[in-house]
């Protein structure tokens, strides 16, 4: 099983000629590569930043309602207790007036 394989020089000039360049091909980026793969990060951006944008507008826009709606409550509720006391004035006066 251990035969030698003889070579002559040519053989051997060829083979490492064709390793180099199979070395020079594989680590080298052709200028196709490269706009190939700014095509499909320009295209994931393309995608994906809109999709965040809207996100986060609308995380904003629900943070500020959920405020709104807080503010509102409180409003009701102050209203609430303002037509309170209205009422127990307007008992007293009342009460005042037929004394």
């Amino acid at each position: 099983m251990d035969e030698k394989i003889e070579m002559t020089s040519k053989e051997k000039e060829q083979l490492l000629d064709e390793y180099a360049r199979y070395r020079e091909e594989s680590t080298n980026l052709n200028l196709k590569n490269l706009l190939t793969i700014f095509g499909i990060l320009f295209l994931v951006l393309a995608l994906f930043v809109p999709k965040i944008y809207i996100r986060s507008n609308i995380y904003y826009i629900s943070r500020d309602i959920l405020q709104l709606q807080t503010q509102a409550n409180a409003l009701l509720e102050e209203n609430k207790h303002l037509k309170k006391q209205l009422e127990d004035l307007k008992f007293r006066y009342l009460i005042l007036d037929f004394e």
